[in-house]
């Protein structure tokens, strides 16, 4: 078995893309090992091994049901459940990902990789449980949050590039309101992570103006030739710099004062709800902040999803709005 880490890459990759279509030609699966490797070019002998390995190598222990279709030309998993995902990985592959995981941690407080330095944390310490779990029996007192595959991320470098190059783009993008797919075509300026699902920010050509669009609505993306890139305007990136999710500000900022009770407030103090966020009173049973920010749906939503433990302060405008909420909820258990 080759114990090189490019061929444990090459085989996730080749799962990713056979799990993912029903049917990917040869061709698709080196430019995909190529892509993810930043090797050029990988031939086609090696990718037939790859195959032949995870159908037949009892030491990789995938026994991938791998076939091939003559009438499409292309790969497929005879049982469309099937994913290397779902094997416990081996001891070579442990030994990849702890150095992947050491290589990260090494380079996480440089600025590119910053952002996601939480992330890094919590890799690493997935591997750490998982070499500990090799050793004993853990699931009687580890619960792992598990978080659902999204869709969309395979847009992700194709949107990367077209933002580097400014680009236009056709996207054809059905929101969840809509029963059909509708083409847009869109200047990209930005990509942004929100609760695991990735949203493009572009200026909308036909009205002119910003918006989001969410990746696992994409349906199909290619590049518009006849249209003129324009540079992304001076507040882009301020564009959800005051708002807390991703829905498109509309409205100006304001400082919203909340009083929460002790135990809700303390819990914000070890994890600050907005990079905006002040204490302005800690008292022994009340705790109060103040944040600026867009009232939009998804700081609405936290609002009444903390129920009796907040109270809004000011502004009165967003109080009301709040009142109205839980009245209209109460309605609905009469």
């Amino acid at each position: 078995m080759p114990t090189n880490k490019e061929a444990l890459i090459r085989y996730r990759v080749i799962n990713r893309c056979l799990f993912e279509q029903k049917y990917v030609s040869r061709s698709r699966l080196i430019q995909a090992c190529e892509e993810a490797l930043y090797i050029a070019p990988i031939g086609e002998r090696t990718i037939n091994q790859d195959i032949h390995d995870m159908r037949e190598d009892e030491r990789l222990g995938y026994f991938a049901p791998i076939a091939f279709s003559r009438e499409k030309s292309a790969y497929y998993y005879e049982d469309a459940d099937y994913s290397i995902d779902n094997i416990p990985i081996n001891n070579e592959e442990m030994s990849a990902l702890s150095f992947a995981s050491s290589l990260l941690q090494q380079f996480k407080e440089v600025d590119i990789l910053k952002t996601f330095s939480a992330a890094v944390n919590k890799i690493s310490d997935a591997i750490h449980i998982q070499r500990l779990q090799q050793q004993t029996d853990i699931n009687d007192f580890i619960q792992f949050e598990t978080v659902p595959f999204f869709k969309g991320s395979e847009y992700l470098k194709t949107l990367i590039q077209a933002i580097a190059d400014k680009e236009v783009l056709n996207i054809y993008h059905l929101r969840f309101d809509a029963e059909k797919t509708r083409l847009h075509i869109v200047h990209p300026y930005y990509l942004k992570e929100y609760r695991n699902r990735w949203y493009l920010i572009g200026l909308d050509n036909e009205i002119n103006e910003l918006r989001t669009y969410g990746l696992d609505r994409i349906e199909e993306i290619s590049t518009n030739l006849d249209t003129i890139h324009k540079e992304k305007p001076e507040n882009a990136s301020l564009f959800f710099s005051n708002t807390l999710g991703i829905s498109e500000p509309q409205a100006q900022p304001v400082e919203i004062i909340l009083c929460f009770n002790d135990h809700t407030g303390k819990y914000l103090l070890t994890q600050p709800l907005h990079i905006s966020q002040k204490l302005l009173k800690q008292e022994k049973d009340e705790i109060t902040i103040s944040l600026f920010l867009i009232p939009n749906y998804e700081l609405i939503t936290y609002f009444l999803g903390w129920g009796k433990r907040v109270k809004v302060i000011s502004p009165l405008s967003l109080q009301q709005r709040i009142k109205e909420e839980l009245e209209m909820a109460i309605e609905l258990y009469k």
